[in-house]
């Protein structure tokens, strides 16, 4: 499911700060900007699953490239009951989620 830019991607301030402080938790982690999964969102390319599958609360994942990140993530999120996005966690997409992303870009240019 593709988003457009009328889609917004809320983030707490403590989720924010969980995201960008990424490398404080695990060495060698790229710490985020939630500006950047906002990106994500309007990805033409967006691969939404729901639930996600790892997700204990249910929470949708969207898999997206961002090109101020430079690569592409993974954003975990849950709507509210008005219909709204907000952000919980997000990484560099790696493993099965890239392999999947991949296949949704080479399937599109195959079409």
């Amino acid at each position: 499911m593709a988003y457009d830019e009328a889609v917004r991607l809320w983030w707490t301030d403590e989720d924010a700060d969980y995201i960008r402080s990424r490398s404080a938790r695990y060495p060698g982690a790229v710490d985020l900007e939630p500006e950047w999964t906002q990106e994500v969102m309007v990805d033409q390319h967006l691969v939404e699953l729901s639930p996600y599958p790892s997700s204990r609360v249910g929470a949708s994942g969207f898999i997206g490239r961002s090109d101020s990140a430079g690569r592409v993530l993974v954003v975990i999120a849950y709507r509210d009951l008005d219909g709204e996005l907000h952000g919980m966690n997000a990484w560099p997409a790696s493993g099965r989620d890239l392999t999947l992303y991949s296949k949704v870009v080479a399937d599109d240019q195959e079409a």
